[in-house]
């Protein structure tokens, strides 16, 4: 069977729908969300419609729980100043615009999930077992973090999201996987990037796919609905900056 992981789709509605077409080519049995559906973007009620009507499994991601509860912040490990600011005109601007219909099921999302198929057990969460809202595990991270990871269940097969990046580590016979971000990737390119899992009685293969969206279209939603254009910039570059250092205006162009 082939599964999808997509995470951290951040309320990019053009960016989900280009890969649930990608996804749509490839005869995907199943798709599992790593959390973080809304936030920084500007379609949050039609990006939790489309999960609720393909009935797409997920997690709680800190940006969902944040805005489930109503909360004044996400937990994120925001710069102070400019960026912090940002942080929070994207939640108070999210939980002004969600329905308390979608509120009530972010609310109600697992803050994690196990299951077995075809012979692998699994393990999904948005942030780490540790701490599934908040705890970053990086491609960087040192081994001994890795090694903590796998020897936290039975788990042969761990899924993460809330990095952003794309990451694979193999130890102690298992393996430590994040799918990227669907609307928010920090690799430096524009695109929007999930995981396909191919697997059958034991047996795996996984690749990351990377997929195109129309980025002009998300940006100039951000602008018009009001949100920072901090936000549009990320989105154009496509990795986080120093929003300290850069003066913006909501007049600034983009050629895409």
């Amino acid at each position: 069977m082939k599964i999808a992981f997509i995470s951290d789709i951040h309320a990019n509605l053009e960016a989900f729908e280009s890969v649930l077409k990608d996804i749509e080519k490839k005869e995907i049995n199943e798709i599992y969300c790593l959390g973080d559906i809304v936030g920084y973007g500007p379609n949050p009620n039609e990006v939790i419609e489309i999960i609720k009507n393909k009935n797409i499994k997920c997690v709680r991601g800190n940006y969902d729980d944040a805005i489930g509860f109503e909360k004044e912040s996400c937990g994120c490990a925001y710069n102070p100043g400019r960026e912090t600011e940002v942080g929070d005109e994207s939640i108070n601007w999210t939980i002004k615009n969600t329905s308390k219909e979608n509120k009530k099921f972010l609310r109600e999302l697992p803050l994690y999930m196990e299951f077995e198929k075809e012979n692998l057990r699994f393990f999904l969460t948005h942030g780490s077992p540790f701490d599934n809202l908040f705890e970053y595990i990086k491609p960087s991270d040192n081994a001994e973090k890795f090694i903590k990871i796998s020897r936290y269940n039975n788990s042969e097969i761990f899924v993460f999201g809330h990095t952003h990046l794309m990451m694979a580590k193999h130890i102690n016979g298992k393996v430590i996987l994040n799918p990227g971000s669907v609307g928010r990737t920090k690799d430096g390119e524009p695109l929007a990037t999930y995981l396909i899992m191919d697997i059958f009685n034991g047996i795996y293969f996984y690749e990351f796919i990377k997929v195109k969206y129309n980025v002009k279209t998300t940006i100039e939603k951000i602008v018009n609905v009001g949100l920072p254009v901090e936000l549009a910039v990320v989105l154009a570059l496509g990795k986080t900056y120093n929003m300290g250092k850069a003066k913006i205006n909501s007049r600034i162009g983009f050629r895409l």
